[in-house]
């Protein structure tokens, strides 16, 4: 067990614009409570999550879906038991935070030979997102640590684990044809836009 995290810093300061890695991979971790008629309800799930903020695509793996998010077509795919859904991204995406996000505060954890954590508002960096919440980096490097997301009746808590550089396998982008369409000029401007915040968060998952 992690020993407990010590607030240091209580109020928002202005910080040098956080900016994750261009190129990493991580085991996604989340666990989600629900409460429902007096009861809580709660599951968990992992996933392989890819991140080339180079090539413009990301790319989330579960056990039974896969996404991919190409920048460069503006365009994600969800592939679901061998079904494919299409849809338009409505904004770009860049690894840094807003430059006008703010440390709303730092969490040392393991002492004085730990680490120290930043924790941002979500609300504040990305006030057009559907959920309430923080996220949080290593300061040291502005690597994700986790998530805590919150709506009406539920809260959704995510770490990224056994993070590593780079790109193992590049192939993990690709998008098979079928089932997917092909990008054809014609199809994509028929597609509804979906918006997509402009730094890393969690997609929407099946």
């Amino acid at each position: 067990m992690k020993p407990p995290a010590l607030l240091v810093g209580g109020c928002s300061v202005v910080v040098e614009t956080c900016c994750v890695p261009k190129q990493w991979e991580c085991i996604y971790g989340g666990q989600n409570a629900t409460f429902r008629d007096g009861k809580i309800d709660v599951s968990a799930t992992s996933s392989m999550h890819s991140f080339d903020f180079v090539s413009k695509k990301l790319a989330f793996i579960g056990q039974d879906y896969k996404i991919v998010q190409d920048y460069n077509k503006m365009m994600q795919y969800t592939i679901i038991q061998g079904h494919c859904t299409a849809v338009k991204l409505a904004a770009p995406i860049h690894n840094c935070l807003p430059a006008s996000a703010m440390v709303a505060s730092s969490l040392d954890m393991g002492g004085p030979d730990g680490v120290v954590i930043d924790v941002y508002d979500i609300g504040k960096i990305a006030p057009e997102y559907m959920y309430k919440g923080t996220y949080s980096v290593n300061q040291d490097g502005c690597i994700p640590f986790s998530e805590t997301l919150m709506t009406d009746g539920s809260i959704f808590t995510l770490a990224y684990i056994n993070i590593t550089s780079g790109i193992k396998d590049p192939s993990v982008f690709d998008v098979p044809s079928p089932p997917c369409p092909k990008d054809t000029d014609n199809f994509v401007n028929l597609l509804k836009e979906q918006p997509a915040p402009s730094w890393p968060i969690l997609p929407s998952l099946p």
